[in-house]
């Protein structure tokens, strides 16, 4: 079962140092898998051609080259880390869509891709295109797919929700275009071989039923239930899906203690950390835990100057000793 952590460079920049610092204490601790979480609203970190031709040199000062990302990869394949490259969509994307305002979707504030526009979703598919050259050997590929819009207010969508019944038809719930685009993402990757994975919160959920269905091909990572209209991890399972344990209530360090997020401490994991509990103290049997690849520790950089790299990776070198013996295998 992986045991991984999922590290936020889309808002607090690593150095490739840094990173082989941080791939040395996985491998020392008993992590098998990294998460490089590329891109976010604040900063996209590849310096991909898809990218930086598209009327500027970079979306951000600080990326990473291709060479950089082979060096990382190398160095991580020496020490029995698997990377796993994690590009959000179609949220998050304001530091994309900022040299491509067209392609935003309306009342988003040019977070979200418009993704009723073909010309907008190839133009992303692109950049997915090039990523795969650059994490060719990664087996599994991210794709986020989370907060996408605020999905408990469709109606502040007029234009998303006009264009889904246009196209989808008067039962359309609005959810439709998203869907599909995430399924035609995951299906351009699973034929490179890929294994997807994408967040939980925006798909199965209780109050907007879409006529499209999220494909099967991709893997869960069930991080939070915190609206009461998010699926439930039985319902998942009941769905046929698999899932990956991103537990926000015991496994998130969140710099600044954003959002209501208090640090993880050894303390705490060793009381309320559970192999077999997941966000929302929702508790799995040993049998439904078979249908869990792993379960992952997030360093989210929320408010990125709160703590340096050097202290958290002291502080990680504190809890991901506990967080392996607590979620090893049984």
């Amino acid at each position: 079962m992986e045991r991984g952590l999922l590290l936020d460079v889309g808002r607090k920049f690593w150095s490739i140092d840094e990173i082989k610092q941080l791939i040395e204490l996985l491998s020392k601790t008993g992590l098998t898998h990294l998460q490089l979480h590329l891109s976010e609203n604040e900063a996209f970190r590849l310096n991909l051609e898809a990218v930086s031709t598209d009327r500027m040199s970079s979306v951000n000062d600080r990326t990473y080259s291709y060479d950089d990302i082979q060096e990382i990869l190398k160095f991580a394949h020496r020490y029995k880390i698997q990377v796993i490259p994690d590009i959000d969509a179609p949220g998050h994307l304001r530091a994309l869509l900022r040299n491509r305002p067209e392609f935003a979707l309306p009342a988003t504030e040019g977070c979200a891709l418009d993704v009723t526009n073909p010309l907008a979703c190839e133009w992303f598919l692109s950049i997915i295109r090039e990523c795969c050259e650059w994490f060719s050997e990664c087996n599994i590929f991210h794709v986020g797919g989370d907060e996408f819009i605020d999905f408990r207010r469709m109606e502040a969508y007029p234009y998303l929700l006009s264009k889904s019944h246009e196209y989808y038809g008067e039962k359309a719930s609005g959810l439709e275009f998203y869907v599909d685009f995430v399924n035609h993402i995951a299906q351009y990757l699973s034929l490179k071989g890929k294994k997807v994975r994408v967040w939980n919160d925006g798909f199965l959920r209780k109050d907007l039923e879409s006529l499209s269905v999220l494909t099967k091909d991709v893997e869960v990572c069930y991080w939070t239930n915190w609206d009461v209209n998010m699926a439930l991890v039985g319902d998942w399972l009941r769905a046929g899906y698999r899932l990956v344990n991103f537990c926000d209530n015991d496994l998130y360090y969140v710099l600044g203690e954003n959002a209501g997020y208090n640090y993880p401490s050894v303390e705490k994991l060793i009381k309320f950390a559970d192999r077999n509990k997941f966000s929302g103290e929702q508790i799995l049997t040993n049998e439904e835990m078979k249908s869990v690849s792993g379960t992952y520790f997030s360093v989210w950089a929320d408010k990125a100057e709160a703590k340096s790299v050097s202290e958290i990776l002291i502080d990680l070198a504190e809890l991901l000793p506990i967080f392996v013996k607590k979620y090893g295998e049984v």
